[in-house]
């Protein structure tokens, strides 16, 4: 078999295993199914308000951290080991200082102590799920993807089951974020054994020198990391600190629909990263191909895979949520109207990490978190949570624009490198 076709069967298989990953996600979407009929609406509302500020503080934890941690093993293997016990030394800190902030955020963004409480424990759960994520990068950039798909499946069934358990038995806000640190405390044991067969040890390495060298690397695309999450769930928030809990449940059943349209796209660029990197240092003119290919492939997707989502939307939700959750069918149909704003996005963020356009990268997003904010103060007032939809996809607009114009200026100047 050839050097090129070997490379080919290489990249099938790991588009395999990404999409098995990418599809795993059901199960999370299922769960917020069970979780939107056994909870009333405005309960629904303050468990994803919870989860939307604990998954922003997130990024504080990671702070760039995993991006590097694949662009950087897939460009070298050998040292993967080192790396990421340096990377999981770095995560103990920057994870004690996400807990910090949480702690003090979520008593002044919330006044009602049920959701305070929900918020802590979805920050513990989310501290954890940073060292899976680690793990998951480690593990993408030595293209161990079936690997990967064991973490994900396994940590997605947990918190199916688990929160399933919870719900049916009457537990509601409270026993489901219990589940969803549970079940991360598993997860913890499961990937620990993993990460040891894979690099021969788990334990965090503290060297100055080297965090430094990481951090550095790591800041930018933390930054970006940051304003993108916020990108994602600033809407989620501003409707549960300016409109009702049951508005804010509403919204957020729409938008976990909206997300499980991403799945696709997000298993393609999973997989495009590493592969993006390497060509990036060895042959750029595939790296233009490629990327070029993957963003009509992207853009094709998403006509077929909107358009369907638009004419089904009522049925949808009231399948998947029931009847009390029609009023989300109108954001849906605006957010899945605009979706391939956000499956082109997915590709490019791909082509700007591998081309190390981070600082770039950072800037574009501000810009579409900036417009984001603006748009949601000024809509969800007067247009509830269809004017939040609105506001997510006009910013998606600008966001794909602006990035789109600094990959294909980068593409030009780098010029070709076999």
């Amino acid at each position: 078999m050839s050097a090129a076709a070997g490379g080919r069967l290489s990249f099938l298989k790991s588009s395999s295993y990404a999409t098995a990953t990418a599809g795993s996600a059901v199960l999370l979407v299922a769960l917020t199914m069970i979780a939107g009929r056994w909870m009333p609406a405005s309960e629904y509302g303050k468990l994803s308000f919870a989860i939307a500020l604990a998954t922003i503080v997130e990024t504080l934890m990671d702070i760039g951290l995993g991006p590097v941690t694949v662009r950087t093993v897939a460009r070298d293997g050998a040292g993967a080991g080192t790396l990421f016990r340096h990377v999981l030394g770095l995560k103990i800190a920057w994870g004690a200082f996400g807990l910090v902030v949480l702690v003090v955020a979520a008593p002044i963004l919330r006044h009602d102590p049920t959701v305070i409480r929900a918020c802590y424990l979805m920050g513990i759960s989310s501290a954890i799920r940073s060292y899976v994520l680690s793990a998951r990068g480690l593990l993408q950039g030595l293209n161990r993807f079936d690997l990967e798909t064991i973490i994900v499946v396994a940590d997605r069934g947990l918190l199916l089951g688990l929160g399933t358990l919870v719900l049916v038995n009457g537990f509601g806000l409270l026993g489901v974020s219990i589940a969803f640190v549970a079940a991360r405390v598993l997860m913890f044991l499961v990937v620990t054994v993993i990460v040891k067969r894979v690099t021969g040890s788990a334990m965090p390495t503290y060297d100055r020198a080297v965090w430094i060298e990481l951090q550095t690397a790591a800041l930018p695309l933390g930054f970006f990391l940051i304003t993108l999450t916020l990108y994602t769930y600033v809407d989620t928030v501003i409707l549960g600190i300016m409109r009702s809990d049951a508005e804010t449940g509403w919204y957020a059943a729409a938008y976990r629909v909206y997300e499980g349209l991403m799945y696709a796209p997000s298993a393609f660029s999973t997989v495009l990263t590493p592969r993006l990197s390497q060509l990036f240092v060895d042959d750029r003119r595939r790296l233009l191909t490629l990327f070029r290919r993957s963003l009509l492939a992207s853009a094709a997707m998403a006509l077929v895979v909107g358009g369907v989502a638009v004419m089904i939307a009522r049925p949808m939700m009231l399948l998947f949520y029931g009847p009390n959750y029609e009023p989300a069918v109108a954001p849906l149909q605006v957010l899945a109207g605009g979706s391939i704003f956000v499956f082109c996005t997915w590709i490019l963020h791909s082509a700007a990490i591998a081309m190390n356009l981070d600082r770039r990268l950072v800037a574009t997003t501000a810009i579409g978190l900036t417009a984001n904010i603006v748009l949601n103060i000024v809509c969800i007032p007067r247009f509830g949570i269809t004017g939040a939809a609105w506001a997510t996809v006009i910013a998606e607009a600008i966001t794909v624009s602006f990035l789109w114009v600094q990959v294909e200026r980068r593409l030009r100047t780098a010029g070709p490198h076999a």
